[in-house]
């Protein structure tokens, strides 16, 4: 299980990727502008350019149309500079696939994230990373991937306060395009928010808060770095035996980089329909978390190990009420099963699925894909 430090992390990171589209700022005019203005600043020098090729008996038309997309770079090879993409927008998101990782990161993040599928506010992507540290020392870089034709969103305040648009300007160019640094106010520190298409009407937005004062040349280069792709997600096991009348709506992955490692990944299911309001898909599901497993001996931690019964021969702990059912089935192998449902399951359905988990082989000697 986790402790109360990393659930807070967890659940801060998710509402921080998660918000509803922005209504403050237009990313399609500010984008805009952002070409306007480069195309004024750069006029000059390409007519310059162009005849000098031309008069050289030489035309490179593709040097003149930036704007052309780059080629996909295949996921875990080094990225061209500038080719930060994906060949096609997202319509939907598949839980079960890694659509970008991290290339490079400032120093002192440690705890690393990956949701893909349903976030709280509809179909996305999310790829944070911390210093791990919830006190006014926090920092943080998230990555968010948008569904096709859905605008990047205003940040969430720890003050409850509205984030207002300010002015945007013209960022670096990412997949073959134009960006935009995007301005908010109630920034408690040092904050650059980087928006760019990742491929025509998908948007990707790249969030540094408090790495130090030249927030935006950490975006640019953590932007620049980003690998895409539609690898499957590692796991560190398969689950049998799940009701077919249920849909996989979330996978997530958490590893934690200090000492002792530490790592959960989990799936969600729900019965409802994929139209249904993101919070109706969400209100009742099925999810199941593969940990690794920490001997912790302080009453007081939310991973204190206190069984209240056994399964196969494992110490577990089961509770039950109201239909509802959540079962931990303590170092099986090295880690952690833990399965809980919302009256999905039929009444001891959590004892019956607990089988049907099959780990990997060394479960203590795992890493998610995040692992640097």
């Amino acid at each position: 299980m986790l402790d109360e430090r990393q659930i807070g992390d967890l659940m801060l990171t998710e509402i921080e990727s998660a918000e509803r589209p922005s209504a403050v700022l237009d990313v399609e005019r500010a984008m805009s502008t952002a070409r306007r203005q480069r195309r004024l600043a750069q006029g000059a020098g390409a007519a310059l350019l162009a005849v000098a090729l031309t008069v050289g008996g030489l035309t490179v038309p593709d040097l003149l149309t930036p704007d052309r997309p780059p080629a996909p770079t295949p996921l875990g090879a080094a990225p061209v500079d500038g080719q930060t993409g994906l060949p096609v927008a997202l319509t939907t998101v598949d839980p079960q696939r890694v659509y970008v990782r991290f290339g490079w990161l400032p120093d002192g993040m440690r705890d690393l994230q990956y949701q893909a599928g349903l976030l709280l506010s509809g179909q996305g992507v999310h790829l944070g990373a911390s210093n791990g540290r919830t006190d006014d020392q926090r920092q943080f870089v998230t990555v968010s991937l948008l569904p096709k034709g859905v605008e990047p969103s205003a940040p969430q305040r720890n003050s409850g306060e509205p984030a207002v648009a300010g002015d945007s300007e013209r960022g670096p160019r990412l997949n073959g395009g134009d960006s935009v640094f995007a301005s908010y106010s109630g920034a408690e520190k040092p904050e650059a928010i980087l928006c760019w298409q990742y491929a025509p009407d998908g948007w990707a937005q790249v969030r540094v808060f408090g790495t130090g004062s030249d927030v935006r040349k950490t975006a640019t280069q953590v932007a620049r770095s980003l690998r895409f792709g539609t690898d499957t997600i590692p796991m560190p096991a398969t689950v049998a035996g799940v009701p077919a009348g249920l849909r996989l709506i979330t996978v997530n992955v958490h590893e934690s980089l200090d000492e002792p490692n530490y790592w959960d990944a989990g799936w969600t299911w729900t019965q409802e329909p994929a139209t249904a309001d993101p919070g109706r898909q969400r209100a009742r599901t099925l999810a199941v978390v593969v940990a690794r497993y920490r001997n912790v001996t302080d009453p007081t931690d939310r991973a204190f190990v206190d069984p209240n019964t056994t399964l196969d021969g494992h110490p577990a702990r089961f509770t039950e009420g109201d239909g509802n059912e959540s079962l931990t089935v303590y170092d099986v192998n090295g880690a952690n099963v833990s399965i809980d449902d919302s009256a999905l399951l039929p009444t001891g359905g959590t004892r019956a699925l607990f089988p049907m988990v099959t780990l990997v082989a060394e479960p203590a000697a795992w890493h998610t894909h995040l692992h640097r």
